[in-house]
């Protein structure tokens, strides 16, 4: 089974609560990162997080200009942070409840990576379902069958079951 230590990103962008969000901004557009980990003001302290959204809908939506205002100002505080060992379900089950799209991953008080929602989809393990080239046909004319015919005594072609198996799979 995986653990968020297998997904996780161990590469973090970080930023001081104290460091304005200008410089947030463009460390985000440096790295190519939608949230920045904010570094603990104390030791001891908490890790909190500065995602795209605060910057949007607490700075950008409020007028309010970046070059004054402080990360500590709009960031999530405090943060959901998540243990390496965590399996995937028990991860998305908290990002569900606290409604996250990513945390912080610590370790013994150390920050050790970031998880997110993307990490958990491109790394889960599902098999690939080989459908036929033509599985969207089939399913057109099983809803059309479906419609057309209600009762027993209708005539049902070889194509047509094949086509109402997909509908039934789909349905499932």
């Amino acid at each position: 089974m995986l653990t968020v230590s297998d997904i996780m990103t161990t590469d973090v962008v970080t930023i001081r609560s104290s460091a304005k969000v200008a410089q947030a901004i463009a460390l985000m557009q440096s790295h190519r990162v939608r949230a920045l980990v904010v570094e603990k003001a104390v030791k001891g302290g908490a890790h909190s997080m500065l995602t795209e959204r605060d910057i949007v809908y607490k700075l950008t939506a409020q007028d309010k200009d970046p070059t004054h205002t402080m990360v500590c100002e709009i960031m999530n505080t405090p943060c959901i942070v998540v243990e390496p060992t965590l399996s995937l379900t028990a991860v998305a089950k908290q990002f569900l409840e606290f409604d996250l799209q990513r945390a912080p991953v610590v370790e013994e008080g150390q920050l050790v990576g970031i998880v997110s929602i993307r990490d958990i989809i491109m790394n889960s393990n599902v098999e690939p379902v080989d459908l036929p080239n033509d599985w969207a046909d089939k399913a057109e004319a099983a809803l059309r069958h479906k419609r057309l015919c209600w009762g027993e005594d209708c005539q049902i072609t070889e194509e047509s079951e094949v086509a109402l198996g997909v509908l039934e799979e789909l349905n499932a």
